[in-house]
């Protein structure tokens, strides 16, 4: 029966069991059976084949969203200075339209609406739309209230600034909810969103990566149709290296993980296929520095200095989240010089070289990481990507086994 379940999921949502884990999609489905009140799996098999809206439950719950307000700086800051270089063109043809997919509670779309406030848009001059397939996601983000939890890493004086006091948490203000329109829908429907126009700009982040092959090319023909020529499309941290090159072309710096339409792309064309849903939700998040953006100093969490003298694993890791790639990348082969056992260094070493794009040096910190310690699960699964990047599909899908078997023994000691 489980298997049943694994296809369903997989032909309704695109869902690659194999990310997840089959166990995960069994723990999801024995919830929901609890929920509505069903001890046979059978009777509530068919419930999930006949029912879109429980179908659309068991992928919420397979697939738990992570989210929180500026998760990822990089893609912020990229966009507040795109806004102020792009001012006049982008009052002079119109609102801009801004599409967040999946938006899942409402982080992502509100935190875009306060980078434009903080660029000096007016709510008139965007339209941001926020489609997610969970209609129980889309209510929360709707109610705007939020918890600590959200605001990880965001100032006291931002959360002041644009949110209220709502006893244990804080309500958005009425004047950044404005320009936003919630949309239920799933980017896998071939005709989600038909009649708009397209999109300037669009997020779409840690979504690939649950995805089978022919999934992920319907997603990529769905972000084509949906995305203005030379619009800029804003991935996850596990994705980047995925997107394809006759299409897209990477943005500067590689630490915002964006990419700018150009070109047209082969219809079969595949990409790469996803790591794990953990890399996704806990990457080396390799941001750029607020001096480089200093319009953007107020829309986004300030980033720690660091100091250039100290070479220690904190400071390649700061330097990292700060996106000076280079420097990290010297600071963790001079730790290596010193300690050639340390995996948790050569994993770091593999994560910057990736986003640097050096992917044979990557593959080589990885591997050397999974040697000195078989459970480094953050490298098993990159290597993975970059694995079935390269084409040996074999090879990654041993690799993604053996991080889902990594991940069972963790989620149940």
């Amino acid at each position: 029966m489980e298997a049943n379940f694994c296809r369903i999921l997989e032909e309704i949502g695109g869902i690659n069991p194999r990310v997840l884990g089959e166990k995960s999609i069994v723990r999801a489905v024995r919830q929901r059976m609890s929920a509505c009140n069903l001890e046979d799996e059978e009777e509530y098999f068919e419930r999930v084949r006949s029912s879109s809206k429980e179908a659309e439950v068991l992928i919420e719950t397979v697939v738990v969203p992570e989210t929180s307000f500026f998760r990822d700086k990089g893609p912020f800051a990229y966009l507040s200075r795109h806004i102020h270089e792009e001012r006049g063109r982008v009052r002079a043809s119109g609102p801009l339209r801004i599409l967040s997919a999946p938006c899942a509670s409402g982080e992502e779309p509100y935190s875009i609406a306060i980078v434009l406030k903080e660029a000096g848009l007016l709510p008139d001059a965007y339209q941001i739309d926020a489609l997610d397939i969970s209609r129980t996601l889309l209510a929360k983000a709707e109610r705007a209230s939020y918890t600590s939890h959200s605001f990880r890493g965001v100032p006291e004086p931002m959360r002041d600034r644009y949110f209220v006091s709502n006893g244990r948490e804080r309500l958005l203000k009425d004047s950044i909810r404005h320009g936003i329109r919630f949309i239920h829908g799933n980017l896998l429907d071939k005709w989600v969103l038909a009649g708009k126009r397209p999109y300037d700009i669009m997020f779409c982040r840690n979504l690939l990566i649950y995805f089978g092959a022919k999934a992920r090319t319907r997603l990529l023909n769905t972000i084509e149709r949906l995305l203005a020529q030379n619009g800029l499309l804003f991935v996850g941290h596990a994705e980047a290296a995925c997107i394809p090159a006759s299409t897209f072309k990477p943005l500067d710096p590689r630490g915002c993980f964006g990419f700018r339409k150009a070109g047209t792309r082969a219809a079969a064309l595949e990409i790469a296929s996803a790591t794990s849903r953990a890399v996704a939700h806990n990457p080396v998040s390799v941001q750029v520095k607020p001096e480089d953006y200093r319009e953007a100093k107020h829309a986004l969490p300030p980033t720690p200095d660091v100091s250039k003298s100290m070479d220690s694993f904190q400071t390649a890791q700061q330097l990292a989240d700060q996106g000076r790639l280079q420097e990290a990348a010297d600071i963790c082969e001079r730790l290596l010089m010193a300690d050639r056992a340390n995996a948790d260094t050569y994993c770091l070493l593999g994560s910057v070289q990736q986003g640097l794009g050096n992917l044979r040096r990557a593959e080589e910190c990885f591997s050397r990481a999974i040697y000195l310690d078989a459970r480094s699960y953050d490298a098993i699964v990159h290597l993975s990507l970059i694995k079935e990047y390269r084409g040996d599909l074999a090879g990654a899908e041993v690799l993604r086994r053996r991080a889902a078997r990594i991940r069972v023994r963790a989620e149940t000691s």
